[in-house]
Formats: C-alpha cells, structure tokens, sequence
C-alpha cells in the first residue's frame, strides 16, 4: 500500500470543521493548575511524530480518581485535533475503570454530525481508533498496570494487542482494512507478510489477521448463540439473549461514553408486547434524559432490530 493510498478523504463533516479551526481541550495543565483543582497532574504520551502522530496527556486527577480536568498536545492529521478536542471531553468526570470500558464506536458517534452517518470515512478511522488506544494506555499507566508493549509496526508504533482488538471491534478481514484501521504496514511494509519488505519481522500482519480471525471464531462456537428464530417466536430466555446481543453491539458503548450503563432486569411478554424491564447504572441512573431521549433512543433500536412491538421500562 502506497503512502498515497492512506492520505485522507475528504470529510464532509462541520461539527468536524469547527473543532479543527476552533479546538477544545487542546494544550497543557501545569502543576499550579492542578494544585489549585485540588488535584494532582498525570500525564502521558502515546505515539511519536516521525510515525505521524503523537498524543502528550495531561490529566488533572482529584482523590477519588476521576480526571475533573483534560488537555493534549496534538501533532498530526487535523481531525486528529477534532478527535481529541472531543476525547477530552468525554474523559472529565471519569474514573480510570470508566476510560477503560470506554469504545471507538461511542467516540465516532459523539464526532457525528448526522446521527446515521459516519462521522470520518473507513480511511480515517484509524484517527479514533488510536484516541481511544491512547486515552486506555493513559489510564493503565496511572493505575500502575501492565501496558501491553510488543511492537509489530516500529514505524507507527502498533503493538500486537492494539492490531488484535482492531481487528475484533472493527470485523476486519482483509489486509488492507487491517492497515487502514491501525497504520501498521502503511509506510514500512516489512510486517505486512513474509517478504513484503527488505526486513524481517517478529510478527506478520497476515498471520495475526488469519490467528485473531480463528480466534473470533472458536469464542462465538464457545458463546451463547443467538436464536435464529423470529422475536416472537423465542422464548423468554432467547429473547434476553437476543437482546443483550443488540445492546452490547449497537447501544451500550453509547451509554459507557457519559458514565453510565443499564442493566435487563426483567422481560415479559404481554399480549403482543414484549416488555423490557431495565435499570440504569452510573451517571444514567437519575439523568433527566434516562426517561426521554435515551429511552426513545433504547426502544428505537431495539424496535428496528429486533421487533416493533418491544416497549423498555426504566425501573
């Protein structure tokens, strides 16, 4: 793949735009500053810039924890300064286990500017995919935690653990996918197969698409699978699985991104209506919207992917 073929498209995005012209979150927190937050300064760097990219983290961390204040220094891409602008936001008021479950799929909705449109194209995404890689490592760091350091890629800096969780939250199953998403591969070409490049490499990109593919495969046979039947043909505990299945995929990183989460506590079938009982965790329990948009939003897509008929009940 040439450098050419991984430069960016050209995004149509405004809320994109106004972020890159007039940026959030983007700059330092001195020591003063944090002391003055009745916090302590944490920072971090990720990346480096003759790999294209590079993130320095400051975080303002009071007692309990969470980051009640976020900056960076960014160098790269423009959407790089959008993306980071918006990480930023997203991590205030967070603990460090709150950063960790924190997902590409909620960061790349929160860019949106039309809720059913992808905020950046294929090409870009690798922009998200290393904020979030990045925002993980800071707080594995600060809680003192291994961080997972076998390079594939010493050009972009790719580790095996990022490569392997790319390919699992994005489903990617061609080469060329694999190096849009993570940039492995993209400027030195050695790690992309055996005799790709004028290097050898400890690991290849193809062998560790076609392992982590078999390794996606065995966990679903392991896995709970869900029923093929039509909703209102399953049973009770079809249905849950059902359920959780397009929760996890398609509503609950959203939730994860402001802090909360939610929990099935019952499901009845009432007539031709399934009723879902649910409870909301973390900073959904209590929100003014648990019981307006987000619920419409819960039920919207529940109804769209699994049966008109379903009706969610916050409890």
């Amino acid at each position: 793949m040439s450098k050419e073929s991984i430069l960016p498209q050209v995004r149509d995005n405004f809320k994109i735009d106004s972020l890159v012209s007039k940026p959030q979150n983007i700059g330092v927190i001195t020591k003063e500053e944090a002391t003055k937050l009745n916090a302590t300064l944490f920072e971090f760097s990720y990346g480096k810039c003759e790999g294209g990219f590079k993130l320095d983290i400051f975080w303002a961390v009071d007692s309990e924890q969470k980051v009640i204040d976020c900056k960076m220094l960014v160098f790269g891409e423009s959407e790089l300064t959008a993306i980071a602008s918006v990480a930023g936001l997203v991590v205030k008021n967070k603990n460090m286990q709150e950063i960790l479950n924190l997902k590409e799929k909620g960061l790349e909705y929160f860019l949106r500017e039309n809720p059913n449109r992808a905020a950046l194209p294929k090409s870009m995404k690798f922009l998200t995919n290393v904020v979030i890689d990045a925002l993980h490592k800071c707080a594995k760091s600060y809680l003192k935690e291994p961080i997972e350091d076998e390079v594939v890629d010493e050009f972009s800096g790719a580790t095996l653990n990022f490569i392997k969780e790319s390919i699992k939250n994005f489903n990617i199953q061609t080469l060329e996918d694999l190096i849009d998403y993570t940039r492995a591969g993209a400027y030195d070409k050695s790690c992309q197969y055996i005799g790709a490049g004028e290097n050898f490499s400890k690991y290849y990109l193809t062998d560790i698409l076609r392992d982590t593919l078999k390794e996606i495969e065995n966990e679903k046979k392991r896995g709970v699978k869900v029923s093929d039947k039509a909703f209102k043909e399953m049973n009770i505990d079809e249905k849950r699985v059902a359920i959780e299945a397009i929760i996890d995929k398609h509503i609950r990183h959203m939730l994860i991104m402001d802090g909360g989460d939610m929990e099935i506590l019952d499901i009845k079938t009432n007539g031709e209506n399934t009723d879902i009982y649910i409870k909301y965790l973390g900073a959904c329990n209590g929100c003014a919207s648990a019981s307006t948009g987000t619920l419409f939003a819960i039920e919207g897509i529940l109804k769209q992917k699994l049966d008109p008929d379903i009706r969610v009940i916050p409890l």
